[in-house]
C-alpha cells in the first residue's frame, strides 16, 4: 500500500472508515465466491483487502482508546 493511500485512510472519519471496511468485506466475499468457480486473475487481491481491513480496524481502535484515555484524564 502506498504512503498516500495510508495517509488518506488515516485522515478519514470513523464513519467513512467503517463504510470502507464494509465495502472491502463485500469485495472479499465476491473474490472468494468467484475463486470457487474459476481461478482468480490476481490472487493477491484477497491478501491486500484483508490487510487493508486490518489497518482500518487498527486505526479505529487507536482512536477509540485515545478518546477513552482523554475522558479518564478529565
Amino acid at each position: 500500500m502506498k504512503r498516500k493511500e495510508k495517509e488518506s485512510l488515516k485522515n478519514m472519519g470513523d464513519a467513512e472508515l467503517k463504510a470502507q471496511a464494509a465495502d472491502l468485506k463485500k469485495q472479499i466475499f465476491q473474490i472468494k465466491f468467484k475463486r470457487s468457480t474459476s481461478p482468480t486473475e490476481n490472487p493477491l487481491q484477497l491478501r491486500n483487502a484483508r490487510r487493508k481491513i486490518a489497518r482500518i480496524n487498527t486505526w479505529l481502535r487507536q482512536r477509540e482508546l485515545a478518546k477513552s484515555k482523554a475522558e479518564v484524564k478529565k
